[in-house]
């Protein structure tokens, strides 16, 4: 579950809103829209591995700035650029 700093944190960056809404779908269970509640809802296998293999555990809430540096990271590639500056 995200925490409320980190919704504040993205909601503060209006040029990650949309990279995080992608985000958001690509985490949700395949086929989503067809089993309740109908939302793209993460997929909590997958959640758990990444947070494993970033964390070292799958039970850590990730860091707010490890969020936001992720959505700016899918960002630039997204935009074909990977490399930092």
């Amino acid at each position: 579950m995200l925490s409320r700093s980190t919704v504040l944190a993205v909601l503060r960056r209006p040029a990650l809103w949309a990279t995080a809404v992608g985000a958001v779908f690509s985490f949700a269970r395949p086929g989503w829209w067809r089993r309740r509640p109908y939302l793209p809802v993460p997929d909590g296998e997958l959640i758990a591995w990444r947070t494993a293999t970033a964390y070292g555990s799958d039970d850590v809430d990730p860091a707010t700035e490890d969020i936001v540096a992720y959505l700016e990271w899918r960002k630039r590639c997204a935009r074909g650029l990977t490399r930092s500056g």
